[in-house]
C-alpha cells in the first residue's frame, strides 16, 4: 500500500495481483524456493494521460461513517 501511494504521488500508476504459480514466480524472478511470492505490484506510467490526485472526490463526510464511542 505505501509504494502504491508513493508511486501515485510520483504520477506513477501502480496494480497488484496475487501469485498462483510459485514456481514460475520463482523461476522468473530468480526467487529461492525457500520463499514466498503472495503478490506482485506492476508500476508504469499511464499511457493515455497523466496520473492527477481527484481534487474533490464526491465522498460522504468523514463524521458520517466513522463513529466515536456509539452506532
Amino acid at each position: 500500500m505505501a509504494m502504491m501511494l508513493a508511486a501515485t504521488d510520483l504520477g506513477i500508476g501502480s496494480a497488484h495481483a496475487a501469485v498462483g504459480d510459485q514456481e514460475a514466480c520463482r523461476a522468473i524472478f530468480s526467487i529461492p524456493k525457500s520463499h514466498y511470492c503472495p503478490y506482485l505490484l506492476a508500476l508504469g506510467y499511464p499511457k493515455d494521460r497523466p496520473l492527477v490526485p481527484i481534487r474533490h472526490p464526491d465522498r460522504r463526510a468523514l463524521d458520517d461513517v466513522v463513529h466515536r464511542g456509539r452506532w
